[in-house]
């Protein structure tokens, strides 16, 4: 080989090398790349948008494609990362989906419903770009917003919690101390608030439920694996929603990816989780969705100034069978929790009874299932039909270590409550103008309670409370949204509900306007009127001779009126004020005496006659400024000021247990792209709410007893110290080739606010305001793969 041939193979050599080398860098720095899926829909109807046209904004070229015959698309090799997609179809109103996170671990499934627009002549009534947080449910018009998974993991504070999320919306504000999720919604009780899951009423879906505070708990059992875009009310709600009187949530868990298996697996100081999705077999339609929850505070306890031990568990899962007949879904949601509290030997140290002298054991449970079925009439026709069975189980078994220091029983309760529903709903869509929604529901109530205390220290457990039952609730409602002009939306409804038990009945018109009188401004009005029924267990209370005396009781009930304006400031800021009046009415109470239901927190041994000559009153105002997130910033501002008065049994009106006045949430974060895989975000939230009201000590009565006493002739005349809350979160997320990791800190409480409680300490021989409270934070790390 001459010197000339050697020289030319070696410069050809030198170039395949350097051109592979750059073709490997090359390939090393591209952005790696997700699959984008999902379905296109009719948002009344429910009917599959062939031929709609899905893009992908911003991208070079650009990524679109087309709606198949079933409405489905896939957008392949979309760029991770923060992306924004546009989905059209002729004749209906396009919509501009802001900010998906499109990741490397998981596929991103989107559900997109569109509306039909509505035509006046030639022309096409332009209507403004939806706005972020809009209610799911087209038949609200006031005091409603959508929530987002994304947003209860980014928000500061809500670690994956929807209760936590909303005590961020204007007129919400929490009770019962620091560390529950019990909301006060306009002034109203927690009680109050209704929850459902697909459709159906369940039991209050938190660990820990109820245990201080009805409606509230330590945190709900939802998991961000399963949680699907949801809807959460304040007031004056649609006509599809009874038996509430201050909120709602309607919560959906998501699908299954139909085409990809795909885990979720995460480990943190509180304990572990783990999802799985995807399709049974592959090439097929039927879909399965699952995530467990395993957490010990006990691990953590060591480290926090505390004593015992607690622990929760839960499981929810949703497995989709779409057939010829109809597409069948079967769903479920389960928690168990256990709290164990040790007494204190040591009577020398000894200052609370309750917390030095006390052993107890505590076990929970709640769960729901069901099974539903989703059947397309015709074009424009949706039948909805659903079963499911929900039941809440409480054991407490507790026991005092007397002077002798040998332990005695002091306390054993056992409660079960459930439902069997069923229940079913048409949804008719007559054009772009009319839209109509019908449905029929029954309920069978049971429970179970026994209840026994020591009715002194060393006395054997006698029985304070003891029954069971069961009855049926019925519920029908049909409800209508209109637009009989340009910019202008009438929903017209009515509720009605039977308890067979007592005989009561309540029909409830409901009815909301909204007026879009230009492309930034928006007038809204609202009414309902209202009614709950209470525990089954409280309309069954047996007196010492027997007697039933709540077996007439009728609802409580509630007038709402909702007037609100929205001002558009910028192409991603909104301004919105609500101001609201309720009036409560037939509320129950104890006559003669300053109790009432508005005021509930809980109490297992209550047995009492109750009649319905109660009210209640609340009034507020409320503001929202809102940025959602755009080019890797958002911040939300609320701010809610509220006077709640009740009137007992007695005749007199009072400020009520939670008139706490005003309430202010300003949350911001800010998300930085590092590189092409990486991204850190640090979101905050500080909160400012008033405390809760409550009697005056009667000294004289405590000191004799060495309890806590009230004196109710006072009721409510004084209020707890006012709360401040500061909420931290720093996220750090890193897309590698096939899988995601998630580095997460969350640290509630950093300002160490305490909750304030009033209790006797027998050292000092007084009653004395006990404050405690503790930063909590928690460290997780998550991969998606």
């Amino acid at each position: 080989m001459s010197n000339a041939t050697l020289l030319s193979s070696l410069r050809h050599l030198a170039a395949v090398v350097l051109l592979s080398c750059g073709l490997a860098a090359s390939i090393s720095a591209q952005a790696p790349t997700q699959t984008v899926r999902g379905v296109v829909f009719d948002r009344d109807a429910r009917a599959p948008l062939p031929g709609a046209h899905v893009v992908v904004l911003e991208t070079d070229p650009l990524i679109g494609t087309t709606t198949d015959a079933d409405g489905r698309f896939v957008l392949a090799g979309v760029p991770v990362g923060r992306r924004a997609l546009r989905v059209s179809f002729v004749g209906y109103e396009p919509v501009v989906l802001a900010e998906v996170l499109v990741g490397t671990g998981k596929e991103v499934v989107l559900e997109v419903g569109l509306r039909e627009r509505v035509v006046e002549g030639a022309g096409v009534v332009v209507r403004p770009a939806a706005e972020a947080g809009a209610p799911l449910n087209d038949m609200a018009a006031v005091s409603a917003r959508s929530f987002s998974v994304e947003e209860t993991r980014r928000y500061a504070g809500a670690v994956d919690d929807p209760a936590r999320l909303a005590s961020a919306f204007a007129g919400v504000s929490t009770a019962g101390g620091v560390q529950e999720n019990a909301l006060v919604i306009r002034g109203n009780a927690p009680k109050g608030v209704l929850w459902r899951l697909e459709g159906v009423e369940i039991p209050n879906p938190n660990h820990f439920a109820g245990l201080t505070v009805a409606g509230g708990g330590g945190l709900t059992l939802f998991s961000g694996q399963l949680l699907a875009d949801s809807d959460f009310f304040t007031g004056a709600f649609p006509a599809e929603y009874g038996n509430a009187l201050s909120g709602v949530f309607d919560v959906r868990f998501r699908a299954g990816n139909p085409a990809v298996r795909e885990h979720t697996a995460q480990v943190g100081l509180l304990g572990v989780e783990f999802a799985s999705e995807g399709p049974f077999v592959r090439d097929r339609p039927s879909t399965y969705l699952f995530n467990y929850r395993y957490s010990t505070l006990g691990l953590l306890m060591p480290l926090l100034p505390t004593e015992g031990g607690i622990t929760y568990q839960d499981l929810a899962f949703k497995l989709a069978f779409p057939t010829r007949l109809g597409r069948f879904e079967a769903w479920g949601l389960g928690g168990l929790d256990g709290q164990r509290l040790v007494e204190n030997p040591d009577s020398t140290t000894w200052a609370y009874d309750f917390w030095d002298r006390t052993r107890f054991d505590l076990d929970l449970g709640v769960g729901a299932a069901g099974v539903s079925h989703h059947l397309l009439l015709g074009p424009d026709t949706y039948l909805r039909s659903v079963a499911a069975a929900t039941a809440q189980r409480t054991v407490w078994d507790q026991q005092h270590l007397g002077d002798d220091l040998v332990l005695r029983p002091d306390l054993a309760l056992r409660s079960t409550t459930g439902r069997l529903v069923l229940g079913t709903t048409l949804n008719h869509k007559f054009g772009p103008r009319h839209v109509s929604r019908t449905g029929v529901t029954a309920q069978r109530l049971f429970y179970d309670l026994a209840l026994q205390a020591a009715p002194e220290d060393g006395l054997p457990l006698e029985t304070l409370a003891e029954g069971d039952g069961a009855s049926v609730l019925f519920q029908a409602y049909t409800q209508s949204r209109l637009t009989p002009a340009a910019g202008l939306t009438l929903t017209l409804g009515a509720h009605a509900q039977h308890l067979a038990l007592t005989g009561a009945t309540a029909v409830e018109p409901r009815a909301g306007l909204r007026w879009e009188a230009s492309s930034e401004d928006a007038f809204i009005l609202g009414y309902g009127l209202h009614s709950q029924v209470e525990d089954l267990r409280l309309y069954l209370v047996r007196t010492e001779d027997g007697a039933q005396p709540n077996l007439d009781l009728g609802f409580a009930r509630a007038h709402h009126l909702v007037l609100g304006y929205e001002r558009r400031l910028t192409e991603a800021v909104r301004l919105r004020l609500e101001t609201y009046y309720q009036r409560l009415f037939d509320v129950p109470v104890i006559a003669d005496s300053t109790f009432s239901m508005l005021n509930w927190r809980q109490d297992w041994t209550f047995a009492e006659p109750l009649v319905n000559a109660g009210a209640g009153r609340n009034a507020g105002v409320e503001l929202t400024l809102e940025r959602p997130l755009r080019d890797g910033f958002y911040y939300l501002v609320t701010a809610s000021l509220f006077d709640a008065r009740y009137r007992g049994g007695d005749g007199l009106w009072r400020p009520s247990r939670f008139d706490q006045r005003y309430a202010v949430n300003v949350l911001a974060g800010r998300e930085w792209r590092v590189g092409a895989r990486r991204r850190f975000g640090v979101n905050a939230r500080l909160v400012a709410v008033g405390g809760e009201r409550r009697s005056p000590v009667d000294e004289a009565a405590s000191r004799a007893l060495e309890e806590v006493v009230y004196d109710e002739a006072r009721a409510f005349a004084e209020r707890a110290p006012a709360v401040w809350l500061l909420d931290l979160t720093l996220t750090y997320r890193i897309d590698g080739r096939r899988l995601a990791q998630v580095w997460a800190l969350q640290l509630k409480n950093a300002l160490a606010a305490k909750d304030a409680v009033l209790d006797y300490n027998l050292a000092r021989g007084a009653v004395e305001e006990v404050r405690e409270g503790f930063p909590l934070p928690v460290l997780s790390y998550k991969v998606e793969f």
